[in-house]
This record gives C-alpha cells, structure tokens and sequence, in this order.
C-alpha cells in the first residue's frame, strides 16, 4: 500500500502521479523500491547500555521511573524525581536561546543532556544532544496526528528507533522499540485532568510520569523523548 510522503493520505490508484489530497508529487516505483532498500537500517536496534552514565546518576541504567515536573509557565525548567519523590536531577531552559535549549542537568549542575527545537522544520522535531554537542537521537511528530498524537524518535541518520503512540488527546503513550516491537516505556501526563477544565488558560506546569519496563535501554533516550513531546504539544 502506497501512501502521500507529504500527508501520509492512502493512495488508491496504481500509477496515480499525484496526491488528490494535497496535491505532492508521487514517487515513482522505482523510486519507491530505493527508499525501501535504503530504509532497512531502520530495524537496527537502538543503542541500550552504551550510554555513559553515573552510578546512581540521572541516566543510571538501573533506573526504571521518572517524574519530570515542569515550573514557571511551561519554560521548560524544574524538577526530575524519581519513584520516592526524591530530586535526581533538573531540567534548566536556557531563555535567550531561539532554539529553545533545554538542559538535562544531575544534581550538582553537570549538563548530562540537551533538547533544542530544530528552527526550520515542518514536524516541530527536536535534537538530542549530548553534552559534547553531538546529535544523538531526533524526536518527530507525525503529521495530522492530533487526536492520538504519534512521535517517532530516529537516529542521526533518519533511522528509526522508537514510536510514541498516544491515546486520546496525547496524555499517555507507549514507546515501542522499532525494530521488535516491544513495548519498552510508558508515558502518563500526570496533570491532564487541569488540561480538561482549564484548558491551558492557567497553565503553571506540566507534570509526566516516565515508566521504563527494561534495565537496557538508554535513558537518556527516552527523557528526551517525554521532554520533546511535551515541547512540541504544550510549549509552541
């Protein structure tokens, strides 16, 4: 089954050279075929115990529950806590910055990771970096999904390795590994009932809960990718 590359809309009819819904050209199939042959790398699986991390640090593997609790008007800054309510780490947006940055900082201020918002971008994607500056992971949306919103997280390359699927509305999700499918992470908005009724008018923070279901995955990876959503969906 072929679909729009732009907006992702079904095409029905074989040979058709253009999408009625929103006008982009099709690829050919030979076209098609290529962009198959070159996207398998995207089953390769996703970096786990690499990652470098502190024993008992922010990103400790060991780690399986996150709590990041926003302040200050969606900027960005405030707590990480773990299953105890115990600070382990912070989030710190640096303000005078047009790539919105987001630090993720350990409890004595050294910056273990940063999210900026990719400035020329029709997904809203945002970079993770490591501390040196390099690109780790890209978190995208998935265009004209707004009810169930859908993230994809790839590697510096376009690979995929992570999907977010959301139920209604975007206040939960699943993190499925790309390359077998297995549920690896869940997602929950812990404050969505003051979305509900107050519709963002009063809007302090936004509080997720991160539930991690392995003790290899990489954790950097998927804080990023709770901050990232909440950057896309409640802080543009």
């Amino acid at each position: 089954m072929v679909h729009c590359p732009n907006c992702g809309d079904k095409i029905e009819i074989e040979g058709q050279n253009f999408c009625e819904k929103c006008g982009s050209k099709l690829p050919t199939e030979d076209e098609i075929n290529l962009t198959e042959s070159e996207s398998k790398p995207s089953l390769s699986a996703p970096p786990t115990t690499s990652a470098p991390s502190r024993p008992g640090g922010l990103f400790d593997i060991n780690r399986n529950y996150y709590i990041l609790k926003e302040k200050y008007w969606d900027w960005g800054s405030g707590d990480i806590l773990d299953e105890n309510n115990k600070i382990i780490g912070r989030m710190h947006r640096i303000i005078l910055s047009i790539r919105r940055r987001v630090e993720l900082q350990e409890l004595d201020g050294t910056v273990a990771a940063t999210i900026h918002a990719k400035i020329i971008t029709a997904r809203q994607a945002q970079d993770l970096k490591g501390p040196d500056g390099v690109l780790i992971a890209r978190i995208k949306k998935k265009i004209l999904s707004f009810f169930r919103p859908k993230f994809f997280l790839e590697d510096p390359y376009g690979n995929r390795w992570y999907e977010a699927q959301g139920k209604l509305m975007g206040w939960s999700y699943k993190v499925t590994d790309c390359s077998t499918g297995k549920v690896i992470a869940e997602i929950e908005k812990a404050d969505r009932w003051r979305d509900i009724f107050l519709g963002g008018l009063i809007d302090f923070k936004d509080t997720y809960a991160l539930k991690i279901l392995d003790n290899e995955t990489d954790r950097r990876i998927l804080v990023g990718f709770v901050l990232s959503i909440d950057n896309i969906l409640h802080d543009y």
